[in-house]
């Protein structure tokens, strides 16, 4: 007992783990080192008797030499002496003992000593096991005791190694059988050791998802808490909102309501665990409506190419009527920019032809809202001087004689002809819109790329019998044939890989010019859309969802009640305001729309 004072002494006097100097010289008394001598002496003789057995060597061989069996004992024991002081004292630090017996009013060590030795007491009940590292005394209480193994022959040994063996493998057997009352046990100590201990009392924190204005909401309330989140019961009658739009329903255990102020509002409550009630408090952010944050500035006066924010326009004939219109889109009004998009409608007057046509400048070209500008110009001149005469005569005689669905050598050719007649205008144009802008550059002394557009033009035939329609398009949008039962997408998908990506009319485009042209000849539409990509990108997204008929029919069932009233073209141009995140660029759309009477 004597050198196992001296060691623990020893460990004090070194004070590896930084303990307080005054716990230390507390600890250092002889009379406490006595009583700490004998703590450690009880707790290795009890890890003497329990660790030969699980020792796979003594298990499994017998035949072991007396010299090797005595010094592994011996060493196991004092390597666990020797290490129980440094981790009783860890574990004292641990399980908070410094803060529970303060030295301000200090706890008598043998007190101490007496809570651990019942918890020493409590293991061995469980796992009290012979072993052949049998002492020469039981008298656990007297200090001339020594950690001496028992000088046995080693029959002797093996002899109580098997007892041992067998006391231990009945005692794991009845731990089996008793294991799920020990684990309902543990679990009802654990829960009671978390409602009182003043660890855990400000454990529990609770959270909600963020509302946002105008908008109906519903939230779950988040638990976060080392605890078991099924142990915690929310008291519905107890929620108090600060708002009277806010609510707990407690059939779906949700907080609802729908705000209309943003705001940072704290909510009260109560709950109950393990018995008990108590009060808390939960945060809940109310962001704003986005819309509201968008800012309308009008551009600096002064600037070149000016532009209004707003234009529309309507055709209306017996058959059919045509209407447009496009709005400058929230990223402009709140940077403070002007429109970028443009569009022409035109209907050649006494013939069953129209044009339609689109285009949107390109955001980050300083001009593109002049060079979209140019572009409808160009279509609608270049147009009204072709669509004229004996060429409106030819053009109206070979689309009589389309037959719809044959692929007849008269149909083939006539399909052909009109392609090829209207290739050659379009390129017209597009040499036209190309040498205009690069003029106008030139004037500037700038590059033309400042002025970079896409154009999307659709030229129509329709009557009762049939719809005739050849498109041109460069850069993203929809030229769109639609009925109730089918769409026809009339224009080349010009998006890049990524977002906002695309090409515009320029140079580059002259080598792959003829796949740019369309056309078609179709029985029964309801109408014809023509639409940049401020329209199609917030409502198709992808090129998948352009050829989703069921999508062109939610926004034909949208559009088909403003069609028919008086004022079309102004309720087309409010339509056009909808909201989607993340979708705020110019809008333009153009649609022929025909009459079902």
């Amino acid at each position: 007992m004597g050198e196992l004072r001296s060691k623990i002494k020893a460990l004090l006097e070194k004070n590896e783990l930084a303990l307080d100097k005054e716990f230390i010289d507390y600890l250092s008394l002889d009379e406490n080192l006595d009583q700490l001598s004998r703590l450690i002496y009880k707790l290795e003789f009890e890890n003497a008797k329990i660790i030969p057995v699980l020792d796979a060597p003594f298990l499994n061989d017998k035949a072991v030499n007396e010299t090797d069996l005595s010094s592994d004992i011996q060493k196991n024991i004092t390597l666990e002496a020797t290490q129980s002081i440094e981790n009783q004292a860890i574990e004292i630090q641990e399980n908070n003992y410094l803060e529970t017996h303060t030295l301000s009013e200090p706890q008598k060590i043998d007190e101490i000593i007496d809570e651990c030795d019942l918890q020493s007491n409590n293991l061995l009940d469980l796992q009290e096991i012979e072993t052949p590292a049998q002492l020469q005394t039981n008298d656990l209480n007297s200090e001339t005791n020594h950690l001496t193994p028992v000088q046995n022959d080693i029959d002797d040994r093996t002899e109580l190694l098997e007892e041992s063996t067998q006391q231990f493998e009945n005692k794991s057997t009845n731990d089996l059988i008793e294991s799920d009352d020990q684990s309902n046990l543990k679990q009802n100590h654990n829960a009671y050791t978390q409602a009182t201990d003043p660890m855990f009392l400000n454990d529990i924190k609770f959270q909600v998802d963020n509302a946002r204005v105008g908008q109906p909401y519903s939230s779950k309330i988040m638990v976060k808490s080392k605890h078991d989140a099924s142990l915690i019961k929310f008291k519905p009658e107890s929620f108090k909102f600060s708002r009277d739009y806010f609510y707990y329903d407690e059939g779906s255990q949700t907080i609802k309501g729908q705000p209309d102020i943003a705001e940072e509002m704290t909510f009260s409550f109560q709950y109950s665990f393990q018995n008990e009630t108590r009060t808390t408090q939960c945060k809940m952010n109310v962001i704003p409506d986005p819309r509201s944050l968008w800012k309308i500035i009008e551009p600096e006066v002064g600037q070149l190419f000016e532009k209004p924010h707003l234009d529309h326009a309507k055709i209306v004939l017996d058959q059919y009527k045509i209407i447009a219109a496009s709005r400058r889109g929230r990223s402009h009004e709140h940077g403070g920019t002007f429109r970028d998009d443009d569009f022409g409608i035109m209907q050649i007057k006494n013939t069953p032809w129209s044009v339609i046509a689109v285009a949107d400048g390109a955001g980050s070209a300083e001009y593109s809202r002049e060079g979209s500008r140019i572009a409808i110009e160009i279509v609608k001149n270049e147009f009204a001087r072709y669509l004229q005469g004996a060429t409106i005569s030819s053009l109206n005689e070979d689309v009589q004689a389309w037959k719809i669905g044959s692929q007849d050598e008269q149909t083939q050719a006539i399909a052909t002809k009109l392609n090829q007649q209207f290739y050659h205008v379009y390129y017209e144009i597009y040499k036209s819109i190309i040498t205009q802008i690069e003029n106008q550059a030139a004037d500037l002394d700038v590059a033309p790329k400042l002025f970079s557009t896409t154009l999307l033009v659709a030229v129509v035939y329709s009557d009762q019998e049939k719809t005739f329609m050849s498109t041109f398009s460069v850069g993203d949008g929809a030229i769109a044939v639609y009925n109730d039962t089918n769409v026809r997408i009339m224009n080349v998908s010009d998006g890049g890989e990524y977002a906002g990506q695309t090409k515009f009319l320029d140079r580059s485009i002259a080598q792959e010019f003829g796949s740019r042209v369309k056309i078609g000849c179709f029985r029964e539409i309801d109408a014809i859309m023509v639409m940049t990509d401020g329209i199609s990108d917030p409502i198709f997204e992808t090129d998948v969802g352009l050829s989703n008929h069921g999508k062109w029919k939610k926004l034909y069932q949208e559009l088909n009640p403003l069609m028919q009233t008086e004022d079309a073209d102004n309720a087309l141009l409010e339509w056009m305001h909808f909201f989607v995140p993340g979708h705020h660029d110019d809008r333009t759309m153009a649609i022929l729309w025909k009459s079902k009477d």
